[in-house]
């Protein structure tokens, strides 16, 4: 799976470096032929970071300070870079920081954070804030949206940002949420082979995640969300399925753009340029099979790289499409009640639960994969493909490609909306402070009407083991494994 890069700036110029405030090289000699050097100063404002550290010019945007790219070790926080490059001034600050020193966290590991390029800023701040607009920089939006995007989260979790985000990022209303940062950089640093992913993925679930942040009460689970949600931001989407036109004068859909209502979905992306979804089916052992090949056992996305599960039609399996489980995670424990709903209390086949039957599925290497996991919501919605048509007996359109998603189910007479099982849950209430919820996705269109494919709801809240659960909650799962 292709990394997550810092967002590139094209200038190619002939590099020389300076060190200033600790080690460098070829100062000299830039100075001996008279080319013109160019300062970057700043302060890595972060004080809960180790020393000494390493602060560079990340010009290959490769989240490491490379032998051949401007950079200085210091043994304090301020830091100035020269160089005879130009892009010491225009590419990514990075600061490589020995073991993160914080009394709130377990976690002992080198980490990196990141700062926007320098450009002409005679002074640059680096530090947990400033790695979040990289984050959302790496997920592809530009400086000012990036700024205006974390800026905008940090007024949903109650936080009033500064004026100039970058310039005041050191101020004390962002103090605690910078030392939550580090550590959790810290721990993703030190859990994922996809840095720059993590980085993104913080900046993306800030909203969702960041009470718990705030807190220090950050799950291993809720870790493991976030780095599939970064990963999730940098890959290729699937588009919407979506190939036909609405005509506003017949009300009937058409291959043809209606001239009344240009600018319709059908007219761009993926569907018009490169042929919509592509999906490859495998076998049991996940080698790749014809697209017309009648049984497989799991579907990859080419464009995303992850794997789906495709379940069984066989009331003896414990993988029958049928089946229907209680929520099991890391922080998650299911009640007494739903496990009673469950499936296997009436087929006492393996796996009551969604971990035990994501446990069951890696201890066999089910289509090659040890894995197995719940998606995200995003994940989810992304396989949704609108413009599929097909039907079951009952006449509720499916919301997968049915070529390759043979196995949908409406689901059970309380929820029958086509609902699975996802990790991500909802905060309720309006400060996101509380009030945590089941989200549920509709991926089939019901026969009556009554929903429509893509609504997403959150309404029921989780069982607490040992109180009265009025609401007990079962559902279909899909797992995905990459």
């Amino acid at each position: 799976m292709k990394s997550l890069q810092l967002a590139a700036l094209p200038v190619a110029l002939t590099m020389a470096l300076s060190g200033c405030n600790g080690s460098g090289s070829g100062s000299s000699k830039a100075d001996d032929q008279g080319l013109p050097l160019y300062d970057v100063s700043g302060r890595v404002s972060s004080s809960n970071l180790g020393l000494p550290m390493t602060v560079c010019a990340d010009i290959n945007r490769d989240w490491a300070c490379g032998s051949d790219e401007p950079s200085v070790s210091s043994n304090q926080y301020n830091f100035t870079l020269t160089s005879a490059d130009i892009r010491v001034k225009t590419s990514p600050l990075l600061v490589q920081a020995g073991p993160a020193v914080s009394a709130r966290s377990s976690v002992s590991s080198p980490l990196s954070l990141a700062a926007p390029a320098a450009r002409e800023n005679a002074f640059t701040l680096i530090n947990g804030v400033t790695t979040l607009v990289m984050g959302e920089m790496l997920a592809g939006a530009s400086l000012d949206a990036a700024v205006a995007a974390v800026s905008n989260k940090l007024k949903a979790l109650g936080i009033t940002p500064p004026t100039d985000l970058l310039a005041s990022s050191d101020v004390v209303a962002l103090a605690e949420l910078d030392t939550q940062l580090v550590a959790l950089f810290g721990q993703l640093g030190a859990g994922s082979d996809d840095y720059a992913a993590a980085v993104a993925g913080a900046a993306k679930g800030l909203v969702t995640y960041g009470p718990d942040l705030l807190a220090g009460t950050l799950s291993t689970s809720q870790i493991q969300e976030i780095v599939a949600l970064g990963r999730m931001s940098g890959k290729a989407l699937n588009d919407t399925g979506m190939v036909q036109h609405l005509n506003l004068s017949s009300g009937q859909m058409s291959d043809q753009p209606d001239s009344g209502t240009p600018g319709q979905d059908a007219s761009f992306g993926l569907d018009v340029t490169d042929g919509g979804f592509k999906f490859t089916k495998l076998d049991e052992k996940g080698q790749p099979l014809p697209p017309d090949s009648a049984r497989w056992h799991c579907v990859k996305d080419e464009r995303t790289g992850l794997i789906w599960e495709v379940k069984a039609d066989d009331k003896t399996s414990f993988r029958d499409k049928h089946r229907v489980f209680a929520l099991e995670t890391e922080t998650i424990t299911p009640h007494a009640n739903e496990i009673a709903l469950a499936s296997c209390s009436a087929d006492h086949l393996a796996a009551c639960t969604t971990q035990a039957y994501s446990r069951k599925l890696n201890t066999s290497g089910y289509c090659g994969q040890t894995s197995w996991r719940l998606p995200t919501m995003n994940e989810q919605y992304d396989l949704l493909d609108f413009g599929e048509t097909a039907t079951d007996a009952a006449g509720n359109t499916y919301g997968l490609k049915v070529q390759f998603f043979n196995d949908q189910t409406i689901g059970s007479d309380d929820l029958p909306y086509g609902f699975y099982w996802s990790s991500t849950l909802l905060r309720t209430d309006p400060g996101y402070t509380a009030g945590k919820a089941i989200t549920y996705l509709t991926q089939m269109s019901g026969a009556d009407g009554g929903t429509g494919l893509g609504e997403l709801t959150a309404y029921q809240a989780l069982c607490v083991p040992g109180e009265e659960c009025l609401s007990p909650n079962v559902m279909a799962v899909r797992m995905v494994a990459e």
